[in-house]
């Protein structure tokens, strides 16, 4: 969920953009631009945001933990990556991930590697990775990481050995986020892909 814009107070929604309400108007003014007036009600403005947020606050720190140390921040790493799959996947379909955040987590990865992995291996990496990092502040048993893996995920033991290079896996997420964004700016996409995105994004 998106920071929300607060009525008595400015709030910063997304790195270098200020949220605040203006004769009983909600505006975000984008200080790194110019101080540009961004509206959270225009498509288009709710599209440099959710750009600005994500990147900002998620994916270019995350980056930059592995390059100071792959090994020793893999699980901060793997906590961005698994909290983008099912908000972005929300976005996409136009549909709120409330009790099915489950499927819309392997869809998700099946959506990003379409038939490489079982969908009860990815059922079992949420349940081990997502709900053990978000419930309690730990992956499970199991699941280990290393840069040094050739690929981005591998199961064995019925999954209960989880293997996974958290490098690979935030570098697809970050191709996966710049070419939604693409898609969303784009003319020649249905209409249908900023519809949904647009239903279910909101900083109000």
């Amino acid at each position: 969920m998106p920071k929300q814009i607060q009525r008595d107070h400015e709030i910063y929604i997304a790195p270098g953009i200020l949220g605040l309400y203006e004769n009983d108007s909600p505006v975000a003014i984008d200080q790194l631009n110019d101080q540009n007036r961004l509206d959270p009600t225009n498509v288009d403005d709710k599209i440099t945001i959710y750009e600005r947020e994500v990147t900002g606050w998620f994916l270019e720190p995350a980056l930059k933990l592995l390059d100071e140390d792959s090994f020793q921040n893999a699980f901060i790493v793997l906590m961005v990556c698994m909290s983008y799959l099912e908000g972005v996947e929300q976005y996409k379909t136009g549909i709120d991930s409330n009790r099915r955040s489950k499927d819309c987590f392997v869809e998700s990865l099946e959506r990003l590697y379409p038939d490489q992995f079982h969908k009860r291996d990815l059922e079992k990496l949420y349940s081990k990775s997502r709900c053990g990092l978000f419930h309690n502040g730990m992956v499970k048993g199991g699941v280990v990481f290393s840069s040094e893996y050739d690929n981005v995920m591998s199961f064995s033991n019925n999954a209960e050995i989880i293997k996974i290079n958290s490098r690979l896996l935030l570098n697809r997420i970050r191709q996966d986020f710049s070419s939604y964004i693409n898609e969303l700016r784009s003319e020649e996409q249905s209409e249908t892909i900023r519809d949904n995105f647009n239903r279910i994004f909101s900083v109000l």
